[in-house]
């Protein structure tokens, strides 16, 4: 029996529909990882299931800003049900920072906050002004920031928490920025203390992955790692 062609449609329709669909591929970034071995800043097929045994945990962004955190035992996919923002980047991540307060269990969005300190003008901008958790791009210069408050020539002095040795570089009257030197690198994960005249703070570093794609996603990563203030600023400079 030969059908015609309204018959033969459907049936194509049919087939269409009965086929399965193919996950595609969502690029997510570790942040954190417990209890298994990837790296901060390693990618990953979000789309593809993966596994986690009992305590293992993982922390991941998408590069459309979702922060996904799963623990073990699970075999879910961690971005299976995202849909990549199409939105204007500025738009996207206002919404990223009014949200961060939301929290979800398991493959939810969780955000992070509690960070109020004002943004730097620029959100890789290591303020001196405020200790807590500082934001650095990988393998990039550390500028740092006094504010554009009062800026005499001053002196600032950097030493690791233990105290195991310690610099000192003058501040040149004028200026609000300065960059450390190659020689004098701060680590990631590494607590600081700066001292700016007769102020000091501690400070810890954390340092963000070149392999981040996205503003997105960096402003994510840095919620995440109660950088907001840093968030701020990159939310700032992408309107």
């Amino acid at each position: 029996m030969r059908l015609g062609k309204p018959w033969q449609a459907a049936l194509l329709a049919a087939m269409i529909l009965a086929t399965p669909r193919v996950a595609q591929a969502v690029d997510v970034y570790v942040v954190e990882a417990k209890g298994i071995e990837l790296a901060p800043g390693q990618v990953l097929d979000g789309a593809k299931p993966l596994s986690l045994a009992v305590g293992q945990k993982l922390v991941l962004v998408t590069a459309d800003g979702r922060t996904i955190k799963l623990k073990g035992p699970s075999e879910a996919a961690p971005a299976a049900e995202v849909q990549m923002a199409q939105a204007d980047m500025a738009k996207s991540l206002k919404g990223l920072m009014t949200a961060q307060a939301a929290d979800t269990t398991s493959a939810g969005v969780v955000r992070s906050g509690g960070d109020e300190r004002p943004p730097p003008p620029e959100p890789w901008l290591v303020d001196v002004r405020h200790g807590g958790d500082h934001c650095v791009m990988a393998g990039g210069e550390v500028v740092l920031w006094r504010g554009l408050g009062a800026l005499g020539e001053t002196e600032i002095e950097i030493s690791p928490s233990d105290r195991s040795w310690r610099a000192k570089a003058p501040w040149p009257a004028g200026e609000d920025r300065l960059a450390l030197p190659a020689s004098l690198p701060l680590h990631n994960g590494k607590a600081y203390l700066l001292a700016l005249g007769t102020s000091s703070v501690a400070v810890t570093i954390h340092a963000v992955p070149a392999s981040l794609g996205t503003d997105a996603a960096r402003a994510a990563w840095l919620l995440e790692l109660g950088c907001g203030a840093q968030a701020r600023a990159l939310v700032n400079g992408a309107q």
